[in-house]
């Protein structure tokens, strides 16, 4: 049984998504509009990104389900 300390829940696992999700978005906009040899290392930038927008997306998902089963 989690005990109450009063404190918010952490908010670093949205922070996380949010950069990972921001930096997709930017390097794939980047990607489209940039010259050949850079637009690779754009798109590059943007899987990783999204790759790590998913697993951030995927931590929130399973934390958030935790902590809802402590409060049944």
């Amino acid at each position: 049984m989690a005990r109450d300390t009063g404190f918010p829940p952490p908010q670093r696992p949205r922070r996380g998504w949010f950069v990972c999700a921001t930096t997709a978005v930017a390097g794939t906009i980047a990607a489209s509009l940039v010259p050949s040899p850079w637009s690779i290392a754009c798109g590059v930038l943007a899987a990783f990104g999204a790759i790590g927008a998913f697993a951030m997306w995927v931590v929130i998902v399973v934390l958030e389900d935790e902590e809802d089963r402590e409060h049944r």
